[in-house]
């Protein structure tokens, strides 16, 4: 009678617990590199998510620079056309932040039209907003256009150094003549802005002319 060894009957496959355990460590394995995987996905996702918000931050606090460093001694016809309305204005109860006239309005389609553009800011559901309008001194039937500038703002104030190197907050100085408020501009302007994820910055800058 042929007897197999019993050497040659373990050799001839692998026993359910031996199939068990290479299961088991096959299971620990995956799970290990799975999470391996998903972290480095999400720390991935976070530093686009991070860049992508600095830029934002960056061109939003960029814009607004430009904007005041840049203000023209340049009122503006008010919609109705009865009245004047100051080259910068803010802080006096109006329904923006901040209005005023800038220079070098770019015009990189060759339009025939000027370089200076009126523009306003505004704080809506912790989104600063900038609009401006087509024509520097519009009417009832100009519609502004506006673009989103800063998410999750919590706060934005300006304050405005006038002539004297006083800080005050709001412009035209309450102690300038009517005429002399309509075009004159502040030494400087500064900003405080207030993020949900990034703090407080703050900038000071230099009004030209």
């Amino acid at each position: 009678m042929n007897r197999r060894h019993p050497l040659h009957s373990l050799s001839a496959g692998f026993t359910l617990v031996e199939v068990l355990v290479a299961l088991l460590l096959l299971g620990i394995m995956t799970a290990l590199g799975y999470g391996t995987y998903r972290q480095a996905r999400v720390s991935a996702e976070r530093t686009v998510q991070s860049q992508t918000r600095t830029r934002e931050i960056e061109f939003g606090i960029r814009t607004l620079v430009q904007d005041i460093s840049q203000t023209a001694p340049r009122p503006i016809r008010g919609p109705l056309g009865t009245e004047r309305l100051p080259a910068m204005r803010g802080g006096i109860g109006a329904a923006t932040l901040l209005d005023l006239t800038r220079m070098g309005w770019s015009n990189t389609a060759g339009v025939q039209r000027g370089t200076l553009q009126r523009v306003s800011y505004r704080l809506e559901k912790e989104t600063l907003k900038r609009s401006y309008h087509a024509v520097l001194d519009p009417t009832l039937t100009n519609q502004p256009l506006e673009q989103d500038l800063l998410t999750q703002v919590r706060r934005v104030q300006f304050r405005y150094m006038d002539q004297g190197r006083t800080w005050i907050d709001q412009w035209p100085a309450p102690n300038l003549p009517p005429d002399q408020g309509l075009w004159i501009r502040p030494v400087a302007v500064e900003i405080v802005i207030e993020f949900k994820d990034w703090g407080t910055v703050r900038r000071l800058i230099e009004v030209s002319g």
